[in-house]
């Protein structure tokens, strides 16, 4: 007999286990094992994906910005399907839990292939081949220019996962038992031997110990009468004692389980925990490591496919901005953005983009302008030397 788990995998059952009560109890120990790795890469996955659906996919063409069909598709609708926050969270969820992802590019949209088969060809193109899309497949064969092929990394992140979870899940259930052992009531019936052994009598055991005390056992006050002959008395473990299992055990192994997904995503595990503390860290972290070499990815492989090396060098390309990504500190963006203008490297428009705010369809608006504090060290010479060439002349005479 056979289950699946949260991950289409079968799990057979031993003979001990072939009732259908075992069999239900044991799928619900399976699949809360499961639940526990899923949340924490599900987490993950959700927090990557919903970063990079802030960031901007700005589109240049003669080095300069422009807002044009490619932009519309990379930043609001890639198909007449998906908004782009559904269609970045494929591209996120097919990266992470198959180590690769196909976009297609058909009728001027773009779609995510839900599966595929590659032939890798050496020194010629790679193809595509048995591509489908929902309820579509694709008879044709694309080749390695058609399409944009995303790999995550060389050994697939999932699998290593899955195998490191296998000990923890035995750990995981070994303490989940223990505190069901631990923190149970238990106890034994003394039944007297002169009791007579009729049916009658035999029926009301039997009712006294599937019905009365399992009612007893659950309610938290709850009176229990037993007729003569019988006798309860508690035996449950480490009534009282301090050393009493406690949910923190679990919690504890739930951590780590936590704790060592996080690090292969590359996620700050205190953002899957909802821990606050040093979140502006947090947050510096999980761009520079996580988010800015996916976009790099996701980036490269745009450019190289959609506008190639003869649109790249003449100033066609894509550029992810993943500084959206932050929460906005009016006061530190103000500071910053003083800063970046008075020397030039910002217009009024660039700081008006760095706030999410439209910019000013005005000519001045896009210059750069320096405060006349700054000047060149050429300058300086040059006005100390006249100064002292016009102060000789001026004792002369």
């Amino acid at each position: 007999m056979f289950i699946k788990d949260l991950f289409g995998k079968e799990i057979e059952f031993s003979k001990e286990m072939e009732g259908e009560k075992n069999a239900t109890i044991f799928g619900k120990e399976a699949l809360l094992e499961q639940y526990y790795k899923e949340f924490a890469v599900e987490s993950c996955i959700s927090i990557i994906a919903n970063a990079l659906s802030l960031a901007d996919f700005q589109t240049y063409m003669n080095f300069k910005k422009v807002k044009l069909d490619n932009y519309y598709l990379l930043n609001v609708e890639p198909n007449v399907n998906q908004n782009a926050k559904e269609f970045w969270h494929k591209v996120i969820s097919n990266l992470y839990y198959k180590n690769e992802c196909l976009i297609i590019q058909e009728q001027k949209q773009f779609y995510v292939a839900d599966g595929f088969s590659r032939e890798e060809q050496g020194l010629k193109e790679d193809l595509y081949k048995e591509v489908w899309i929902g309820e579509y497949n694709f008879t044709r064969t694309f080749k390695e220019s058609e399409v944009m092929y995303l790999k995550l990394n060389n050994t697939d992140i999932k699998k290593l996962i899955d195998g490191l979870y296998t000990n923890y899940g035995q750990l995981l259930t070994s303490g989940i038992k223990n505190y069901k052992r631990s923190n149970g009531m238990k106890g034994f019936v003394e039944i007297d031997t002169s009791l007579a052994q009729t049916e009658e009598a035999k029926k009301q055991l039997q009712d006294l110990m599937e019905n009365q005390f399992s009612t007893w056992f659950k309610n938290d006050d709850a009176i229990l009468p037993l007729s003569k002959g019988f006798t309860y008395k508690d035996s449950t473990p480490n009534n009282g004692s301090a050393t009493k299992a406690t949910t923190r055990d679990i919690r504890a192994i739930v951590d780590d389980i936590i704790e060592f997904t996080c690090a292969a995503f590359h996620v700050p595990s205190a953002m899957v925990k909802g821990n606050m503390v040093g979140v502006t860290e947090q947050t510096d972290n999980f761009l520079a490591f996580c988010i800015n070499p996916l976009a790099k990815l996701i980036e490269s492989e745009i450019n190289r496919k959609m506008y190639k090396k003869s649109g790249f060098s003449q100033g066609s390309y894509v550029k992810i901005d993943t500084l959206r990504i932050k929460n906005i500190d009016l006061q530190k963006m103000a500071n910053a953005g003083d800063l970046l203008f008075r020397i030039g490297v910002n217009s009024i428009n660039d700081n008006l983009e760095m706030l999410g705010k439209e910019k000013l369809d005005a000519d001045y608006a896009d210059e750069h302008y320096v405060t006349k504090n700054y000047q060149s060290v050429l300058d300086i010479n040059n006005t100390k030397k006249g100064g002292e060439i016009d102060g000789e002349k001026n004792g002369q005479s």
